[in-house]
């Protein structure tokens, strides 16, 4: 009983300073990141390994990242979704990212400051049309950078880990019309941290960049070009780490 409540106010205060960190060096910083994207991808990588430390010592959760990570050229990252602890590991791990997220995101005031200045999209979910025509736009901005990775959570959402979800033919589109390297990424990390629940203890949250697929004109299929090798990858990783702890 003394163990459970210790590791509850540990979590708890994990959660406090995680999101009280994002609010006091967010605002400090907003000047300096205000400036240049490189200085707001140096503000974010910040934030990222401050959150780090504050998990590994309060909660001893380490991070296992594996796989050829891209170097700071322009590609699409597709990915397996559970957690905010998988953005958190992309948004340190990539040199220069950028997401395709929810509008709900916008509504934060710091949080959407940064995710614009980097050069986030934002994409209604639930309106198809406003959806299409979002992505369009984001072809669209795409087209004319010269550097950094595009991530997009094929899924549309978070979720469980374990759970399977039909992915949405957005990357099909991005894919085709970027022709960039298309980088496929399993996870773990809702063990770690799970939706609406208290940091698990003593855990690891895994990221696996399975692959890189160059662009080709071919047409392929979805569920057995991407989503197969991203499904069953982040369910062997749920698998380790479930008979681990």
């Amino acid at each position: 009983m003394e163990k459970k409540l210790k590791y509850n106010l540990q979590s708890g205060l994990a959660t406090s300073l995680i999101y009280l960190l994002l609010i006091v060096l967010g605002l400090i910083m907003i000047p300096y990141a205000a400036y240049s994207r490189s200085n707001a991808i140096r503000v974010i990588k910040l934030y990222c390994r401050i959150v780090f430390t504050i998990l590994k010592v309060l909660l001893k959760i380490d991070l296992d990242i594996r796989g050829f990570i891209p170097e700071n050229t322009l590609a699409i990252i597709c990915s397996k979704h559970q957690s905010f602890l998988d953005v958190l590991m992309f948004l340190y791990i990539l040199p220069e990212p950028r997401f395709v997220m929810k509008t709900e995101l916008n509504r934060i005031p710091i949080f959407s400051f940064y995710a614009k200045k980097i050069g986030c999209f934002s994409v209604q979910r639930d309106n198809k049309r406003s959806a299409l025509t979002a992505l369009m736009e984001t072809i669209k901005k795409e087209q004319g950078e010269i550097s950094g990775q595009l991530v997009i959570y094929p899924e549309g959402t978070r979720t469980l880990p374990g759970e399977e979800v039909e992915y949405k033919k957005g990357i099909q589109i991005l894919f085709s019309k970027l022709k960039r390297p298309l980088f496929l990424v399993s996870t773990n990390s809702g063990l770690t941290w799970p939706q609406r629940e208290s940091f698990k203890y003593n855990g690891t949250a895994s990221m696996n960049f399975i692959k890189k697929i160059e662009y080709t004109s071919k047409r392929f299929d979805i569920n057995v070009t991407i989503r197969k090798p991203i499904e069953n990858d982040s369910l062997r990783l749920y698998n380790l780490e479930k008979s681990r702890i």
